[in-house]
C-alpha cells in the first residue's frame, strides 16, 4: 500500500516529500572531497565503518546488512512524517546524513557493492517505511560530471509505503491468535515460512529486528525506474497532468532465459471524457511510455533484453518493441514510433 493523496494537494505533498531528499545534491562535493583515492574503509570493516561514522559524526544509531552486491542501512527516526504524510525537514536531514555516509564509505572501500538502500522508519508508526535505492555507479558518474544533476535525481528510487513484511506478519498473527496457538510455535512457523528474502524491490524493508533485502539486479532496478519515471512524466508535464490520471504504472524485468524482457503495465485514464482530442489519447500514452523506457535503457547502455512489452488498459491495447526498435527510436533514426511498427491503435 503506497501512501497517496488526491488532487492538487497530493501533488504538492509529493513534491515536498521528494524536495528534502534532493537537499543531498548540494553536499555531493563534500563526499567527493572525502572519498579521495585508495582504500580508506577496508571490506573487512565495511559495515562497522558505516555504523561508526553515522554515530561519531551525526549521532545516529544505524544497522547495516548486505546481500550479494547490495548494502542496506536501517535508521529509526522520530517524527519521520507529519500529519500530511510528508517527510519532515529534520528527518530528511538525518536521512541525507546516512546517504552521505554510505556514499562516502562505498566510494572508498575495496568491497564490491553495486547498490545501496536506506530504510527509515518512524519509531511512533514503525509500519510506515521509506526506502531509497541508489546505484553506486550513478554516484560515481555524477561526481565525475558524466550525468547531470537532473538525470541523477531521476535515477534515485524513493518509495514511501506501509511495510510489506509488517502487513504480512500481522495478518498471519491474527489467524494464529484466533487458533490460540503457542507463541513459540508461531515464531518457528514465521521464521520457516514467512520471513524470507524479498522477491522484488517493493518488498525491501526492515521489520521487527530483521532486514528484508535482496541482491539487486540492474534489470529490476531499471524496471522500477521506468515505472516511476512514467508516473513522474505524467505528473510533471503540465499538459499530460491536466489530461490524464495515472492509476498505476508497473514494470518488471523478466530474466528467464532464453528471452529476457521488460513487461510494462499501465493504467492511465482521461481526466475528462467526450472532448475532441480524446481520440488521440492512446497514442499520447503509448508515446510517453516508449519515450521514457527508451531513455532509461539507452542512458544506462543496458542491452541484456530482447524486447519491451507495453500494455495499457484493455481498450487501448499494447505494443511489443524489440531492443533494436527501442534503440532506433532513441537514436531518432525514425521520426515517430508508428513509422516502424504497428502500434495497434
Amino acid at each position: 500500500m503506497k501512501l497517496r493523496g488526491k488532487g492538487q494537494g497530493a501533488r504538492v505533498k509529493s513534491r515536498r516529500k521528494i524536495y528534502y531528499f534532493f537537499l543531498v545534491f548540494g553536499l555531493w562535493s563534500t563526499v567527493y572531497g572525502l572519498s579521495g583515492c585508495g582504500v580508506t574503509y577496508p571490506k573487512e570493516k565495511f559495515k562497522e565503518s558505516i555504523i561508526r561514522v553515522c554515530k561519531r559524526e551525526y549521532k545516529l544509531d544505524v544497522k547495516v546488512a548486505t546481500s550479494g552486491n547490495t548494502v542496506a542501512i536501517y535508521v529509526p527516526l522520530e517524527n519521520l512524517i507529519d500529519f500530511t504524510f510528508s517527510i519532515t525537514k529534520s528527518a530528511s536531514e538525518k536521512i541525507n546524513d546516512v546517504i552521505l555516509t554510505v556514499s562516502r564509505v562505498t566510494l572508498s572501500t575495496d568491497a564490491k557493492y553495486e547498490f545501496y538502500c536506506v530504510i527509515a522508519h518512524d519509531v511512533r508508526i514503525p509500519e510506515i517505511q521509506i526506502v531509497i535505492i541508489k546505484s553506486v555507479d550513478d554516484v560515481k558518474r555524477f561526481l565525475l560530471n558524466d550525468i547531470s544533476r537532473g538525470e541523477y535525481a531521476k535515477r534515485m528510487i524513493v518509495d514511501i509505503r506501509l511495510s510489506p513484511q509488517a502487513q504480512k506478519e500481522r495478518a498471519i498473527k491474527e489467524v494464529f491468535d484466533k487458533m490460540s496457538l503457542d507463541k513459540k510455535w508461531q515464531e518457528d512457523v514465521m521464521n520457516d515460512f514467512f520471513r524470507s528474502e524479498p522477491t522484488g524491490l517493493g518488498d525491501i524493508g526492515y521489520w521487527n529486528g530483521h532486514f528484508y533485502i535482496k541482491n539487486i539486479t540492474m534489470g529490476e532496478f531499471l524496471a522500477e525506474q521506468i515505472a516511476s519515471r512514467i508516473k513522474n512524466e505524467f505528473r510533471d508535464d503540465k499538459s499530460l497532468q491536466e489530461a490524464f490520471l495515472v492509476k498505476s504504472s508497473k514494470c518488471a524485468y523478466v530474466s528467464k532465459e532464453p528471452r529476457r524482457s521488460f513487461k510494462l503495465d499501465l493504467a492511465v485514464e482521461n481526466r475528462f471524457y467526450g472532448r475532441p482530442q480524446d481520440g488521440n489519447a492512446p497514442k499520447v500514452i503509448m508515446d510517453t511510455a516508449v519515450k521514457v523506457a527508451s531513455e532509461v535503457l539507452h542512458n544506462y547502455r543496458f542491452k541484456d533484453y530482447e524486447y519491451v512489452d507495453i500494455k495499457t488498459t484493455k481498450d487501448r491495447g499494447g505494443v511489443k518493441l524489440s531492443r533494436l526498435q527501442i534503440e532506433a527510436y532513441k537514436a531518432k533514426k525514425k521520426g515517430k514510433i508508428e513509422d516502424f511498427i504497428d502500434l495497434g491503435y
